[in-house]
Parts: structure tokens; sequence; C-alpha cells
């Protein structure tokens, strides 16, 4: 089956993972990964159990989700957009920024969209801004940057 990736981190998934398969109907049912390779911008991938064309076929446009839990660890420094979204954004003065709403991939860096009761902040996912993801703290400190908080 051909699977397009919705994330930079469909990469991370390698034969023998388990996953879910999502209909569009809402079903979901977990597979295991037989075999997977990248091709150009999508992924070829097979599933044990679905042996056929025709078997195949049921799952068209379904989304593939992956259990945290059933994938490899992440490299050091690098986060799961899901354990991002909620974390308290704090500067390195110890000023409260606002939460984490969202988080979107630009290609060169993620953003993180950091909200407030009165505003809306876009703050870029760079060295130079976040200083320390603390997960289990729930916090991110940040440096602000000239024009990145007005």
């Amino acid at each position: 089956m051909k699977a397009l990736p919705l994330s930079d981190m469909f990469g991370i998934l390698s034969p023998e993972n388990k996953v879910i398969l999502m209909t569009p109907s809402g079903a979901r049912e977990e597979k295991i990964i037989r075999t997977l390779r990248k091709n150009t911008s999508s992924f070829i991938i097979s599933f044990y159990g679905i042996d056929s064309i025709t078997e195949a076929a049921k799952y068209r446009n379904s989304l593939l989700l992956a259990e945290k839990d059933f994938l490899p660890p992440l490299p050091a420094g690098e986060y799961f957009i899901n354990d991002i979204i909620g974390l308290s954004v704090v500067t390195t003065e110890g000023d409260v920024v606002g939460t984490v709403h969202d988080v979107f991939e630009t290609g060169s860096n993620d953003v993180y969209v950091v909200k407030d009761l009165n505003k809306e902040f876009l703050i870029p996912a760079i060295k130079d801004v976040v200083k320390k993801i603390d997960l289990e703290k729930g916090v991110i400190i940040i440096s602000s940057m000239k024009g990145l908080l007005d």
C-alpha cells in the first residue's frame, strides 16, 4: 500500500512495529508492519494479514496511527508533538508567556503556537530561542528575542 506521510516522524517506523489503521468510518485495527520503504514523496508499506489487493483496498484513505509505546525512542533533544502541546512557556527571566496549543512544521524548524488569555505567539523551535524543554516539569524555557513577544 502507498502511504503519504503527514509528519516527518513517519521515517522512524520500521518493520515489526505495531500501528493502528483507522478507516474513514472510524474503525481501528492494530496491524504489524511487514515491509516499509521510501518512494519519492511517499512510502510503500505492507502489513501482516493484508495479502491481496482486494484486502488492501478496504484500507484506502485510512490513517496510520502509531502508539508512542510502539515506537523506538527518539534521539536526544527530539520530542513528539503531542508531548509539546500543553506545555507552559516561560522566559529565562521567569515571565509566563502562555501554553503551547499547536505545533506546525515549516520545513526548516517547527513553530510553537503559544496562547495566553489575550494573545497568540509564534515561537520558532530553534536553539537561539528554545533553551530547555522539560517534559517532567511541563515547561519550555525560551529566550525572548526582540519582537518575539510583541
